[in-house]
């Protein structure tokens, strides 16, 4: 005969604390996700018009003219579109905890979790590849200095 613990038919609830932390994390996260939006769309027309520069973006001096329009247009296209997930997510556990606060619903408050969960993968996942790209482009700076003085 099994015998069932006492945290297995333990059930959860929220305090009116709690719900009022959710509701201001809400906020925030609504805040933050606008904001990230905004920023999307500004990278959007700022890679499009690098894009479009084409032979202008040649002649500049410096590293710029090292790498084409097309090819710095594309790359960071690919860099905001991976920005879209996390501010996505963000947004959608915003809006998805305001709803199940007001309603006093277990499986809304259960989805703005799964989506906060989505968020944080995101952004660590967009966190490792930042940092393995900086160590990448600092070893690439290292060598090109190292062969420039004929080391």
């Amino acid at each position: 005969m099994e015998t069932n613990s006492s945290f297995e038919t333990f059930e959860m609830q929220i305090t009116e604390t709690a719900k009022g932390f959710l509701k201001s994390a809400a906020g925030w996260g609504m805040f933050l996700s606008i904001v990230g939006f905004v920023c999307i769309a500004f990278g959007l027309l700022g890679s499009l018009a690098i894009m479009t520069a084409g032979d202008a973006f040649k002649a500049m001096p410096g590293a710029a003219g090292l790498m084409s329009a097309i090819s710095l247009g594309v790359t960071m296209l690919v860099f905001i579109i991976l920005l879209f997930f996390p501010v996505f997510y963000l947004f959608k556990f915003a809006t998805t905890t305001k709803q199940a606060v007001l309603e006093n619903n277990t499986q809304g408050i259960t989805k703005a979790f799964g989506n906060l969960k989505s968020y944080f993968l995101w952004s660590g996942i967009l966190t490792i590849i930042w940092i393995v790209s900086y160590i990448g482009f600092v070893g690439i700076f290292a060598a090109s200095v190292a062969s420039a003085r004929g080391i």
